[in-house]
């Protein structure tokens, strides 16, 4: 495509394809495009700041970086309980429900605070002890280790210091962080998405 046609195509977006491309999807796009990205932003009244998401998309960054973009979610309220007590961090939730030859097997992100974590995981853990053992032959062997996932998982929940968990989140939303860093609303429901 030439640049006049990808002018055209990004004309033709509306704000939310738009916005959703420039913060989620712009790992990789020619340099040009973001000229056109910045053109529609102006010219739509769009936040400035979503140029930025699209920019940090192509960058790469150190570890440091990274945790300063997860501290910025540790100091947002609890999305579970809107608690502001305590640092925010994440967890994954390792569900497995079985049912005679049928086995699910979930494994689901959360940023919130240290206690929901642990509320959640404890959940996680006893809806598997109850549900996951009935499915043959998945859910006998599956139940026991996402038992075991959960206790390990909630070892790191409250950690002074973003755990893997949230420092992975916030590497995949490096663009939407990036542009909604001053806009604690749009923040909470990047968060919040998950809960």
């Amino acid at each position: 495509m030439d640049i006049k046609d990808i002018e055209r195509h990004y004309e033709k977006m509306s704000d939310d394809e738009l916005v959703r491309i420039a913060t989620t999807d712009a790992d990789g796009l020619r340099p040009e495009v973001f000229g056109i990205i910045e053109n529609e932003i102006k010219k739509r009244n769009l936040d400035p700041g979503i140029l930025g998401g699209a920019l940090a998309q192509n960058r790469e960054y150190s570890v440091e970086e990274v945790e300063a973009y997860a501290e910025l979610l540790r100091s947002l309220p609890c999305p579970v309980c809107g608690s502001r007590d305590g640092k925010l961090n994440g967890t994954v939730l390792h569900t497995v429900k079985s049912f005679i030859f049928f086995t699910s097997a979930r494994r689901e992100p959360l940023i919130a605070c240290p206690d929901c974590l642990d509320k959640r995981n404890n959940k996680a853990a006893l809806t598997t002890a109850l549900l996951g053992w009935w499915g043959f032959p998945y859910g006998l062997f599956k139940t026991p280790v996402y038992i075991y996932r959960n206790f390990q998982q909630k070892k790191e929940n409250r950690l002074d210091f973003p755990n893997m968990t949230l420092l992975s989140f916030s590497l995949n939303n490096i663009g939407k962080i990036e542009a909604y860093r001053d806009n604690e609303e749009k923040l909470e429901g990047l968060i919040g998405d998950i809960a």
